[in-house]
């Protein structure tokens, strides 16, 4: 998102040739503006480097206009094609910083040149989260979390099962709470897991295990088999992670994205603005195995405020890019949507530099069958033939309406033919969230996000064969199907059975590390009061204090804050008691 454009011949990086090498990529950006006072500093290389990280160390200065000299360490990464200098101590807001290179690690490079340098600034204040709206349909996310509690898992709706394609439907439903499900092939509850927090982007990874997004956290958690936590994902650079992706590639490295929120004197893009205004920008890395962030790709070096065609400008806050989806081109490059752009955009991911953008008010292709163009759009794929899939959210057509879309492109002639695409009849308009999912029979999910009904299955030519739906105001961001080799839970149907009399059940996983769901059945109208103890009898934790119906309830428990070892759940419910032992392994 382009402030201010500041262009310097003198120092620029990508126009430098060397003897022998040549740097590629730099990241913060020469001239950038709003950067994180706790940002690393990235420099690619064509070819790999044969300094080691003390002799690096030794030829980098980074000073700031007023934090000073700051001292750090440098990493090289795995294909030693790339530096990170991390300084020890974060810079100050609002000041500039100049890095400059020195020393026999500049001559190799830069043969008649004593120094080399440029700058960026950092960030005016310290970023703050922009809380969700609703206007112009956009995902009020404290709506969700405001919503009824869930203390049961909801229940899922079969409208249509006529021969679904193999597999496991994955969603994470929400409403004050949140829950991870997965259901069999028919719709029936195969597992779940009960979270107190807001939860999202339940799926499943290339290697096989499952990821989630936690919203009190602020990063994506990773389960094996045995659902048990064994990794988390999460920004660096002083960024938080968003829920809207993850993506865990075949050489661990992962792929997400964090919202940004600067303030930005609009009065000096627009006529009116405010000078004060909150605008949020779109931040997308790769982290390693180690978690170092390797890349990272801003939105304020390339896209404009004034590119968010529905955005009210003259607001206070303004959510200018809402990325919400990640794609590994067939070339390797990085397909990402922002939403409020109407926009695909190809990146380079050795440089960063923008190949196209597919949408918008920058839209370099030619729509061929398709007059309407995509709208507030949701989840760029790839599917095997080559094409991509969209889920067209609609929120700007006339009347508005959802729809999944699949296009072929030219990269070369530079258009867009619509191949196929998928309206209900009568339409259907889930204004945020949503999915398209091309399976491996050559059926499509769709994840309608925000209405219902929630998921629906179709052949190529459009006949539903699955079609499923939670109640009013109980929605899921967006909806996968996976083979799945993992467990089922003990409680089944739990929503539409009374349980005949009390019961604790044991804990699910036990051991388990760090959290384990526990399952209980009320009879009738109770009191009911569920605690953990630890073996002297303290009371550690209250998870349940009130009065529930009858019915059979989930609650999660998370042991992450306390030690390995042999911990006691009590249920309390009318005149009933019961305890279970639970085994905290770490």
């Amino acid at each position: 998102m382009k402030y201010f454009l500041i262009i310097i011949f003198s120092f620029s990086f990508y126009s430098a040739t060397f003897a022998s090498n040549k740097i590629i990529y730099i990241d913060p950006c020469p001239g950038a503006e709003f950067v994180s006072t706790e940002n690393n500093i990235i420099i690619g290389f064509e070819n790999p480097i044969g300094f080691n990280e003390q002799e690096i160390n030794n030829c980098i200065t980074v000073e700031g206009t007023k934090s000073g000299i700051h001292k750090g360490t440098v990493l090289i990464c795995g294909d030693r094609k790339k530096i990170i200098f991390k300084p020890t101590v974060p810079y100050n807001c609002g000041e500039k910083i100049n890095v400059r290179l020195t020393g026999e690690f500049l001559r190799l490079f830069f043969h008649s040149r004593n120094s080399y340098g440029y700058f960026f600034k950092t960030s005016l204040k310290k970023p703050s989260p922009l809380p969700g709206t609703n206007n112009n349909g956009r995902f009020d996310i404290t709506a969700v979390l405001n919503g009824p509690s869930l203390r049961i898992v909801p229940k899922l709706y079969i409208l249509n099962n006529n021969n679904p394609s193999p597999g496991f439907l994955f969603t994470a439903p929400a409403s004050g709470g949140g829950y991870l499900v997965i259901y069999d092939r028919a719709g029936n509850l195969y597992w779940y897991n009960h979270k107190s927090t807001f939860v999202g982007d339940f799926k499943k990874q290339p290697n096989g295990n499952l990821t989630y997004y936690d919203f009190d956290k602020f990063r994506h958690y990773e389960m094996n088999i045995n659902y048990n936590v064994i990794d988390s994902f999460y920004c660096g650079n002083g960024y938080q992670a968003d829920v809207h992706e993850l993506r865990v590639l075949n050489n661990d490295h992962a792929l997400l994205m964090a919202y940004d929120t600067q303030t930005v004197d609009m009065s000096q893009i627009i006529s009116g603005g405010n000078p004060n205004a909150r605008v949020v920008g779109l931040i997308i890395q790769e982290i390693d195995e180690n978690k170092n962030v390797i890349f990272q790709w801003r939105s304020w070096d390339h896209f404009a405020i004034t590119d968010a065609l529905h955005e009210n400008l003259l607001d206070s806050a303004i959510d200018a890019v809402h990325g919400n989806a990640i794609e590994v081109d067939d070339d390797g490059n990085l397909l990402i949507s922002s939403r409020h752009l109407d926009e695909i955009t190809k990146i380079n991911r050795t440089t960063g530099d923008i190949i196209w953008r597919l949408g918008g008010l920058h839209n370099e292709f030619t729509f061929v069958n398709d007059n309407l163009r995509f709208t507030y759009q949701h989840a760029v794929r790839k599917v095997p033939n080559g094409d991509i899939t969209i889920f067209d959210n609609g929120n700007f057509h006339n009347p508005p309406f959802s729809r999944a879309v699949e296009y072929s492109l030219d990269e070369i002639n530079k258009t867009a033919t619509l191949v196929w695409q998928y309206r209900k009849t009568p339409d259907v308009f889930g204004p945020w969230g949503g999915y398209v999912q091309r399976l491996d029979s050559g059926n499509t999910l769709i994840s309608w996000g925000g209405t219902i009904p929630t998921v629906t299955e179709v052949t190529p030519n459009g006949t539903i064969v699955f079609e499923v739906t939670y109640s009013v105001n109980v929605y899921t961001y967006r909806a996968c199907k996976y083979d799945w080799n993992g467990a089922p839970i003990s409680v089944n149907n739990q929503n539409s059975k009374i349980p005949s009399s009390y019961k604790l059940h044991q804990n699910y996983p036990n051991p388990f590390n760090p959290s384990t769901v526990i399952n209980y059945d009320i009879p009738r109208a109770s009191f009911v009061e569920l605690s953990v103890f630890d073996v002297t009898g303290r009371e550690l934790k209250k998870l349940v204090s009130e009065f529930e119906k009858p019915g059979s309830y989930s609650v999660s428990f998370d042991g992450s804050q306390y030690s390995s070892g042999l911990y006691i759940c009590r249920l309390k419910a009318g005149d009933f008691t019961a305890s279970e032992k639970m085994v905290l392994i770490k």
